[in-house]
């Protein structure tokens, strides 16, 4: 296979799958994984993807942004498993903040119709806790974003700074080691920024995908969090590199 014509896979297979490891790409093309490597570095030199410890992510400026109902079908059998993890920090008479990722959906729709306030933003999570007669739901209000199903913008902010809590739980677009915690729109960044100011404990969701990844606005050092909950399917050099940062992460 000519280098072109390795290239062109490489490019569709990362826009696809939004994430490839090299040693996967080098035995499914039967070359070596040093001459992916070197494809990688090209690639990567003509804006067509960025380079990750043992692969590479799709470029930013490439990615599609997902709408939410797209979004929540994606990973299902990771998010479940993060999401269970997530729930046994949950105790009855709890405060918990939750964002509008569809991992942390995943997460409300476990909850038990027990003694508990969630905060959120997301329209998502009210209409599903709207059956759980002992859950005490706050909804931020704001600007309502229609892809994402989410409230954001000085309303939601300003309504945040009236509230304190236990947990937050909480995703985002990137989880980088050096760069830190990143957003893909300044109003959902600001307001995770929010979140995370509020709260004695905030807990990261985000699976193998974003996990190496920047994107356009950052909110928060991964320091700032208290724990990443991830999968199997994270990278063990960029997890090294994300505890190394000051980030406690469970893998589940």
């Amino acid at each position: 296979m000519l280098a072109l014509e390795r290239h062109r896979h490489i490019i569709d297979l990362v826009q696809a799958q939004g994430s490839i490891r090299t040693g996967e790409v080098a035995s499914s093309l039967n070359v070596t994984e040093e001459t992916i490597r070197r494809d990688l570095e090209k690639l990567e030199s003509d804006g067509q993807l960025v380079r990750t410890h043992g692969g590479a992510l799709v470029a930013e400026k490439h990615r599609r942004e997902l709408p939410f109902y797209e979004r929540e079908g994606t990973l299902m059998e990771e998010k479940r498993r993060m999401a269970e993890a997530a729930l046994r920090r949950i105790e009855a008479g709890d405060t918990i903040a939750v964002d509008a990722s569809s991992t942390a959906l995943q997460l409300v729709k476990l909850l038990p119709d027990m003694p508990l306030t969630v905060l959120t933003n997301a329209m998502q999570v009210v209409v599903e806790l709207s059956t759980r007669e002992q859950v005490k739901v706050i909804s931020t209000g704001g600007l309502l974003q229609h892809g994402s199903l989410s409230f954001n913008g000085a309303l939601a902010e300003m309504a945040l700074e009236r509230y304190h809590v236990n947990r937050l739980f909480f995703s985002c677009r990137g989880v980088d080691p050096v760069r830190g915690l990143s957003e893909a729109h300044d109003e959902g960044a600001r307001l995770k920024r929010k979140m995370l100011e509020l709260a004695d404990e905030a807990i990261l969701l985000a699976d193998h995908s974003k996990l190496g990844l920047r994107s356009s606005f950052y909110f928060a050092g991964v320091g700032e969090a208290d724990l990443l909950l991830t999968d199997a399917g994270a990278d063990r050099s960029v997890v090294g590199d994300l505890e190394k940062a000051g980030l406690k992460v469970q893998i589940v």
